[in-house]
């Protein structure tokens, strides 16, 4: 797994400011990241949320397409075995 991006982390921290227990955090991003577990929840909130982002993409990809329903139109194996259809 690789570490969340500068980016990833400052998003995940704005994303947590509004939870009612983070609202007595510090405002300054330093100085969140100085504690050793305000860090720790910041990184795993930005892990959560680049999961989330990495399964929306996936989710609009195009689906595979679909395998044939019907049998083919010629039977090779009935043809070489002299079946006729009549």
């Amino acid at each position: 797994m690789t570490a969340p991006t500068a980016a990833a982390l400052r998003a995940a921290l704005q994303s947590m400011v509004r939870l009612p227990a983070c609202r007595e955090w510090p405002s300054d991003f330093e100085a969140v990241m100085a504690d050793p577990v305000r860090m720790r929840l910041v990184r795993l909130q930005a892990t959560f949320l680049t999961r989330v982002a990495a399964k929306k993409t996936a989710a609009r990809s195009p689906p595979p397409p679909p395998m044939a329903m019907r049998p083919p139109c010629f039977d090779r194996k009935r043809a070489a075995a002299g079946d006729l259809d009549d």
